[in-house]
């Protein structure tokens, strides 16, 4: 007899009474086994909680109940069952983890749900269950439209700000006037791009920044990123006076002017290397791209334009020849690609009535045009011959 007592004392620990309905709709409920498991876990701790009467079970009554939980697996279960609407967590009046309270109401209401949908009971509760259900539907539009009409005031304002920033301050136009002043050709996207950054990112003032560019503009110093490395080399040196502008100019700048260009890398020579097969490794064909491109005001497509003709028209083509096609188009004041292929076509146009009439003045010449000369002796010669004879 006495073997048998530690058998029945386990009928006084009592057992774990899960509702079948859980399991029957255990599919809609998106429950898996584990998710079963702590249920059982948590309708056992709930049977074993006093006064019988008090709603909700404290994490701490689970965690004695259920010595196979601990804190993290039963934290990771409340967010993830919590989410799908089936039970309701709130923090305790200290911030310990055991005085959390979870409830078991929103699952016994969801389970009503289903059996009155699967086996309704009478008109009413099913009328009661649909206007439930209505009003639930009802406060998801109220709260979709409020989502919808915050998520378009963020998109207004990131709107406004777009338009905004695509307005030009007033400080920008005066330092782009000077600039287009100064090189004769409006401003290209990289030089607005760095005249942003020397207003907004490094914060010159616009009078400073004239004077800056002054500066540069009279060592023929034109490309953004050359003069972008000098505003930040002023930036950190904190030279904001015309005098400790010169100072840098003629310290810093004017002894590595030789080296400035041609010591960085420019990926518009790498462009224009690779389109020509122009080997710009050396420094005097970088220094003279910055020619093209900074002395004779040229922009990069129209230098990309010349080596084009370049391949057309040469075999061996080199730097020179490109050289020469700028040149003939800076006399001509020809600053556009489009006015390029005008010229262009005028050329071949030229050459083309210059060979016909060429050829039809040829073919109306005779073919032994001697008796249509004179011929021409030197008067002293005539002399000598009269003489002789």
């Amino acid at each position: 007899m006495s073997d048998d007592y530690a058998t029945l004392e386990v009928y006084r620990w009592g057992f774990a009474h899960l509702p079948g309905a859980v399991f029957y709709y255990g599919k809609e409920l998106e429950l898996n086994l584990d998710d079963i498991g702590f249920f059982a876990a948590l309708f056992y701790a709930y049977e074993h909680s006093k006064p019988l009467f008090q709603t909700g079970i404290k994490a701490g009554q689970l965690l004695v109940c259920c010595p196979t939980l601990n804190t993290q697996k039963i934290s990771r279960k409340l967010t993830q069952i919590s989410k799908r609407g089936l039970i309701e967590v709130q923090d305790g009046k200290s911030k310990s983890f055991a005085d959390k309270t979870i409830f078991l109401e929103p699952l016994m209401q969801r389970l009503q749900e289903l059996i009155i949908r699967d086996h309704p009971l009478n008109i009413s509760t099913q009328e009661r269950i649909a206007s439930v259900a209505l009003e639930k539907y009802q406060q998801k539009i109220v709260q979709l439209e409020l989502e919808l009409e915050e998520e378009k005031s963020k998109r207004a304002v990131q709107e406004q700000v777009k338009e905004l920033s695509g307005i030009k301050s007033p400080h920008f136009k005066i330092v782009a006037d000077f600039i287009a002043k100064k090189s004769g050709n409006l401003l290209s996207v990289k030089m607005e791009n760095e005249l942003q950054k020397w207003l907004d990112d490094l914060g010159f003032t616009p009078e400073f920044l004239l004077c800056m560019l002054e500066m540069t503009f009279e060592r023929n110093i034109h490309n953004p990123r050359e003069i972008t490395s000098i505003a930040r080399d002023l930036k950190e040196y904190s030279v904001n006076t015309v005098e400790g502008l010169e100072t840098y100019f003629s310290k810093y700048v004017d002894t590595k002017k030789s080296n400035l260009r041609t010591n960085q890398f420019d990926p518009d020579i790498a462009e224009f290397g690779n389109f020509t097969g122009i080997d710009m490794s050396a420094d005097a064909r970088k220094k003279m791209y910055y020619k093209w491109r900074y002395d004779w005001r040229f922009s990069h497509q129209m230098i990309m334009k010349a080596g084009e003709i370049m391949c057309q028209r040469t075999k061996n083509g080199g730097p020179e020849y490109i050289d020469s096609v700028l040149h003939n188009w800076m006399s001509k004041e020809i600053r556009s690609v489009n006015e390029a292929e005008r010229e262009i076509i005028d050329f071949k146009k030229r050459n083309k009535n210059a060979k016909s009439m060429l050829l039809n003045s040829s073919k109306s010449s005779s073919p032994n045009p001697a008796h249509d000369y004179e011929i021409y002796v030197p008067p002293e010669v005539l002399e000598e011959l009269k003489s002789k004879a």
